[in-house]
C-alpha cells in the first residue's frame, strides 16, 4: 500500500497545527493492542456481519436495489450501523489481513452502491417505504445515515484505491448541495443527528471540492435556530421532540451550556465544528469551542463517560454525575475521542490528548468485552444489584458498530508531526514501529513498552534522514515524578504536557521514558454528589473498580476504607481477563450493629453514635482485590463499584 491512508486527513487544512502519522505507517506490537486489533479481524467484525445479515440490514438494500422482494427491516436508521461497519472493516484489513472480511466488504459495499437512486439519494428506509424526503428531519436520521455513508466511502477509496464507492457518496453530496444551503428554494435546515457536518468535510479533504465545504459550514451554522427541531411531521420519543435535546436550542457560536442535549449529538457536531475550524480558521468558532470544551470536563466521569442522564441520553448540568444511573452511551466515549483529537490537532496541547487516552482506556473499552462479540450500550460506574450484562448486539447497535470503527482507528492516533516544525509528537504509549516523514526525510522508529501495565517506555531511532528535529513526548497529566534520559543526560519532564527533545539524532539513539506505575487514591469534586465521601483507584491511564466475584466474603457496599490505612499494592496476572494488573488493599466492612434491629422495619432512625464517634462505624477488616473497570462483566453479572466509601483519617 503506498498511499498514506489517515482516518483524519488534515494534511491540507490550513488551521491545523498537527496531522497525524498514517496508520498504515504504524505497526502496533504490543499484546495489549495488538491482541485487540487481531480480534477485531479475526472475530468482532465477522460477527457484525452475521448480525447485519440476520437482522436484515444488508437486504434492506438488497430491496431497495430491486434485487429482492420484501419490506423494510428493523428501525429507521438501519442503514448506518452497515455503513459503519464498511468502514471500521476497511480500516482494520490494514492491520491484518483476511481474505474472508475483504470478500464480505466487497459484497457490501456492491449492494450500497446498487441502492442507490438514479438522483443520488439513497436511504432504504425511505425508498422501501416510499416515504417523502427530507420532511422528518428531526428524526429520520437522512443526512446522518448518509454522513456514515460517506466516511465509509472514503475509508473505503483511501485504503483500496477504489473509487466506485466514493462516487456513490459525492452524488448523494451532490444532491445535498443542491437541496439545502441559505439560498432561495432551499431547504433551510439540517438533521436531528449531527453527524454529517465531519463527513462532508473529510469528503471536502478527500476531493478538494469546495461546495461539500460550504455545505458542512452550513449545516453548522443554521443549527441553534430552532429550524432543526421543526422539521418534523411526527412525534419520536414524546418530549424528547425539543431543541435542546436535538443541541437546537442555541447557535455554536454564543452556546454556554448543553445540559439536557443528547450527549453523542451534541459532540459529533462539537467534532464537526472542529473540522470547520481546521479549515477556516475562524476566530470566533475557536473561541466557542474551547469554552464548550471547559464545559465538557465539568460533565464527563472519571472513566471519560459521557451523558449522565437516562432521559434523553442527554449531557446533565455540571456535576451531575449519578453512578449507578449513569448512561455513559459508548457511542458517546466514540464521539468524545472524535472530538478530543480534532482539538489536539488544532492545538498541540496535551490535555486534549489526556482526555483521549482517559476514555480510549475506560469508558470505550469497557463498550466492547474481551472476546470481541459482546458489548455495552450503556456504562456505569456502579451496579450493585447485578443487573448489566454485555450482549451480543441490540436492535439500536449503533454502539457496537462505534465501537469497531474507534478500535481502527487506534494506530492513527500514536504518533502525529507538525505542520510546520520538524517534530514528531508521541501521543500514545504503544509498543509499535513507525515510519514517519518529516521536512527534509523520513524517520523510522521503534516504541516498545508494557504500557499500560508497566510505565517503562523506550523510543529507539532506526533510520533517520533529518539533521535535527524534535520528539515530543506527552507526560500524562497524572504522571508525576516522570523521568526522561538519553544517553547520561536525565531531565524531569512536567505532567500535564509534551516534553520536547530536539537534537541530531543517530541511527539506534535510545530514549528512555519512566513513568511512575503505582495504585493511586482519587477523590472527585465536592459538588458530586455521588461521590461524597468516597474515594476512587487509578493506576496509570486505568480506573479501577471491585467487582463481587473477586470479593465474595462480603457485600462490595459495606467497604469502607481508611486512606492511610489502605495500603495499596498491585502485581500482573496473567491469566486473569486476558491478563491485567489487579489490586488489592485493605479496609473494613461497615459496622451495623447499631442499628440491626432498628433497620428491620424503618431505613430512617434517629441515631448518632456514628457521629459522635465515626469509629464505631468500622467492623471487620478486609482484604479487597480491583480490576481495570475496563475489564469489568466479562464474568458473569455481578455486583461493581468504581467509587468506595471512606472515614478520613483524621477521625481514626
Amino acid at each position: 500500500m503506498k498511499r498514506n491512508v489517515y482516518f483524519l486527513d488534515v494534511s491540507n487544512s490550513p488551521f491545523a497545527k498537527i496531522r497525524l502519522v498514517p496508520m498504515n505507517r504504524v505497526v502496533v506490537r504490543d499484546g495489549f493492542w495488538r491482541l485487540r486489533l487481531e480480534t477485531l479481524v479475526d472475530k468482532t467484525l465477522l460477527t457484525q456481519y452475521e448480525f447485519l445479515e440476520k437482522t436484515g440490514r444488508i437486504d434492506n438494500f438488497r430491496v431497495a436495489s430491486g434485487k429482492k422482494k420484501g419490506s423494510y427491516q428493523g428501525l429507521w436508521f438501519n442503514d448506518s450501523d452497515v455503513y459503519k461497519w464498511v468502514e471500521a472493516s476497511s480500516y482494520a484489513l490494514i492491520h491484518k489481513w483476511s481474505n474472508d472480511l475483504y470478500e464480505k466488504l466487497l459484497e457490501v459495499v456492491r449492494e450500497i452502491i446498487d441502492a442507490q437512486e438514479d438522483d443520488g439519494y439513497i436511504n432504504t428506509y425511505v425508498t422501501i417505504n416510499k416515504r417523502e424526503r427530507w420532511v422528518n428531519l428531526a428524526w429520520s436520521h437522512e443526512l446522518y445515515s448518509g454522513g456514515h455513508m460517506i466516511q465509509a466511502a472514503v475509508a473505503f477509496e483511501r485504503v483500496f484505491e477504489r473509487d466506485e464507492l466514493l462516487n456513490t457518496a459525492r452524488r448523494f453530496a451532490d444532491l445535498l448541495t443542491k437541496t439545502f444551503g441559505f439560498e432561495e428554494g432551499k431547504l433551510k435546515t439540517s438533521d436531528g443527528h449531527p453527524e454529517i457536518e465531519s463527513a462532508l468535510i473529510e469528503l471536502y479533504r478527500e476531493t478538494r471540492d469546495k461546495n461539500y465545504l460550504d455545505l458542512a459550514k452550513f449545516f453548522i451554522d443554521i443549527r441553534g435556530r430552532g429550524l432543526v427541531a421543526q422539521t418534523t411531521k411526527e412525534t419520536v420519543f414524546g418530549l424528547m421532540h425539543s431543541p435542546l435535546h436535538l443541541l437546537d436550542h442555541q447557535p455554536i457560536r454564543l452556546m454556554n451550556d448543553f445540559a439536557g442535549s443528547h450527549a453523542v449529538r451534541t459532540l459529533y457536531f462539537f467534532a464537526g465544528a472542529t473540522d470547520l475550524y481546521l479549515e477556516t480558521g475562524e476566530t470566533e468558532l475557536w473561541v466557542a469551542l474551547k469554552r464548550l470544551w471547559r464545559k465538557y470536563l465539568r460533565k464527563i466521569y472519571i472513566t471519560g463517560g459521557a451523558g449522565s442522564r437516562y432521559d434523553g441520553e442527554a449531557f446533565g448540568e455540571d456535576y451531575e454525575l449519578p453512578n449507578e444511573r449513569a448512561y455513559s452511551e459508548t457511542c458517546a466515549s466514540v464521539a468524545g475521542v472524535l472530538w478530543a483529537v480534532r482539538m489536539f490537532l488544532a492545538s498541540g496541547e496535551a490535555g486534549y490528548v489526556d482526555i483521549l487516552e482517559k476514555i480510549l482506556y475506560n469508558s470505550a473499552l469497557a463498550g466492547i468485552s474481551l472476546d470481541g462479540i459482546r458489548y455495552f450500550y450503556v456504562n456505569p460506574l456502579a451496579d450493585y444489584f447485578g443487573n448489566h450484562e454485555r450482549q451480543l448486539w441490540f436492535d439500536t447497535a449503533c454502539c457496537p458498530t462505534n465501537i469497531i470503527r474507534l478500535l481502527s482507528y487506534v494506530p492513527g492516533m500514536i504518533y502525529a508531526v507538525s505542520k510546520s516544525e520538524p517534530k514528531i509528537w508521541v501521543n500514545l504509549f504503544v509498543a509499535s514501529d513507525a515510519e514517519i516523514d518529516l521536512p527534509g526525510g523520513k524517520v523510522v522508529l521503534s516504541l516498545d513498552t508494557a504500557y499500560p501495565w508497566g510505565g517503562d517506555v523506550s523510543i529507539r531511532i532506526r533510520s533517520v534522514d533529518v539533521e535535527e528535529f524534535s520528539l515530543m513526548i506527552r507526560v500524562p497529566k497524572w504522571a508525576t515524578e516522570t523521568k526522561i534520559k538519553i544517553g547520561e543526560e536525565i531531565y524531569e519532564a512536567r505532567a500535564g504536557d509534551y516534553f520536547e527533545l530536539r537534537r541530531r539524532w543517530g541511527i539506534n539513539d535510545l530514549v528512555k521514558i519512566s513513568i511512575p506505575m503505582r495504585p493511586r487514591l482519587v477523590s472527585s469534586h465536592p459538588w458530586i454528589e455521588s461521590n461524597w465521601g468516597r474515594v476512587a483507584i487509578s493506576r496509570g491511564p486505568l480506573i479501577y473498580c471491585l467487582e463481587e466475584i473477586d470479593n465474595k466474603e462480603f457485600d462490595i457496599r459495606d467497604l469502607v476504607i481508611v486512606p492511610n490505612e489502605i495500603n495499596l499494592r498491585d502485581r500482573f496476572e496473567p491469566n486473569t481477563l486476558n491478563g491485567v494488573v489487579i489490586i488489592e488493599g485493605e479496609g473494613y466492612l461497615l459496622n451495623t450493629s447499631e442499628i440491626e434491629e432498628i433497620a428491620k422495619e424503618e431505613i430512617y432512625f434517629i441515631n448518632d453514635c456514628y457521629t459522635k464517634d465515626p469509629r464505631k462505624l468500622l467492623g471487620k477488616k478486609v482484604v479487597f482485590r480491583a480490576i481495570p473497570y475496563y475489564a469489568w462483566n466479562n464474568r458473569g453479572r455481578n455486583k461493581m463499584s468504581v467509587w468506595i466509601k471512606t472515614l478520613p483519617s483524621i477521625n481514626i
